[in-house]
Formats: C-alpha cells, structure tokens, sequence
C-alpha cells in the first residue's frame, strides 16, 4: 500500500487519545487514533500495511504545535518511507498532551494503535517528541 493512501486513510482519525485499558497497561502508553465504525476495514488495512512496512524500523513519531492551539499535525516518521506519513490538524487535548510529555520524560514506550484494529497491528514508537515545527509557505 502507497504512503499517501496510508495517509489519507488514518487522516479519517476523529479523536486522538490515550487508552485507559488495564489489561494492556503493561504494555506502556498507548496512544490511539480514534476512527468511525464505517471505516474500521479501511484503516486496519492501512495500519496493517504500515505496521509491515515499518517492521524492525525506527519509527518516530513528531507532535507539531500549530498556529491554532490545541489543533496539532503528527508525523510518523521512519527511513523505510521516502516522507513522514502525515495526520493533519488533529484535536489534542491539553490534559492528553501533559500525560503525554510525561511519559516522554519517563521514556516509557509509547505504542501507537488505533481503535478499530487488533494489538499486533499497534506499531511501537521508537520515540515521540512535541515540537514546534516549521511552518510551510504555500
């Protein structure tokens, strides 16, 4: 599956938030991308396809601040695609983004699923970071 076809797949992400599941909180923090019921079979192709292809990679993950506060772009970024797979202006919650920074500061692994897919499909974040990032000219 194409890069961009990944992209405008898991770009479908109503909510970004993080799963208060007890069972897998062994697993360390999981951050989730929350997806419509209608599109369950789209994004766990999508993911699936992005969990092989980043397999034994390094993947990134980059939380850019944007001029709207409150609105972010994530980044997933790995040296087995060309470019960053890019989710656009997602809401994120203050409250998610402090937790968050938190478990950065612990280095707790941070897993990246989303709620229509299966745990083996979750990809694990070999870092995350909240940054300013550059802002485009168009």
């Amino acid at each position: 599956m194409d890069r961009l076809v990944i992209e405008s797949i898991l770009a479908e992400a109503e909510k970004i938030y993080v799963s208060n599941d007890t069972e897998s909180a062994e697993l360390g923090t999981i951050l989730m991308l929350g997806f419509k019921a209608d599109h369950a079979e789209q994004v766990v192709n999508a993911f699936t396809a992005l969990k092989n292809i980043t397999h034994g990679k390094v993947v990134d993950l980059i939380i850019c601040k944007t001029l709207t506060s409150g609105i972010y772009d994530l980044e997933l970024k790995t040296d087995a695609l060309d470019e960053p797979v890019r989710i656009l202006n997602k809401a994120i919650p203050d409250d998610l983004l402090l937790r968050l920074e938190k478990q950065l500061q612990k280095d707790q692994e941070i897993l990246l699923g989303t709620n229509v897919s299966e745990q083996e499909s979750w990809i694990s974040l070999t870092n995350a970071q909240v940054k300013e990032c550059a802002v485009k000219e168009r």
